[in-house]
């Protein structure tokens, strides 16, 4: 009986232990995952640009939004330097970029996965996005509802 109850709790333990694995995803804390993406095709021009600061973890670099020849819209990352993390995302957010850390997920545009926690990156931004609107790009961690960092776009 015994060993029956040991046999049970440590079946439960590996279990629980592999759920938060799967869940935390602790692994990224200590892996990067660089991106080295050219400009975007086509002439560009760039509208708006703000430098990347930190919130819930590190993050240098600068965010910038551009217009292609096309028309195109594309927010670009250039040297980006964050933590990793499980389910990062990338919004523009209509929240300023000092705003309390709840507000950056009010009202955005997921712009999809972040491609890589360093280095250079593109995002394509859904046609009819109002840019006078969402003027903050956010590294959102969506698992754990948290801005990693914020980078208020500026005209230029």
């Amino acid at each position: 009986m015994r060993r029956r109850r040991l046999l049970l709790a440590l079946s439960v333990a590996l279990v629980v232990g592999a759920a938060g694995f799967v869940w935390f995803e602790p692994h990224k804390l200590v892996i990067d995952d660089d991106v080295a993406e050219e400009l975007p095709a086509g002439a560009v021009r760039r509208v708006a640009r703000g430098d990347f600061r930190p919130l819930e973890h590190h993050a240098d670099g600068t965010a910038e939004l551009l217009t292609t020849s096309g028309g195109a819209h594309v927010l670009r990352f250039d040297d980006l330097d964050t933590s990793n993390g499980p389910d990062l995302r990338v919004y523009l957010s209509s929240a300023p970029p000092d705003a309390d850390w709840g507000a950056f997920d009010d009202d955005f545009v997921d712009l999809g996965m972040l491609k890589g926690n360093i280095g250079d990156q593109n995002y394509v931004v859904p046609d009819g996005t109002d840019l006078a609107r969402y003027r903050t790009a956010v590294v959102w961690c969506r698992r754990f509802s948290v801005p990693f960092a914020s980078a208020g776009l500026e005209r230029t």
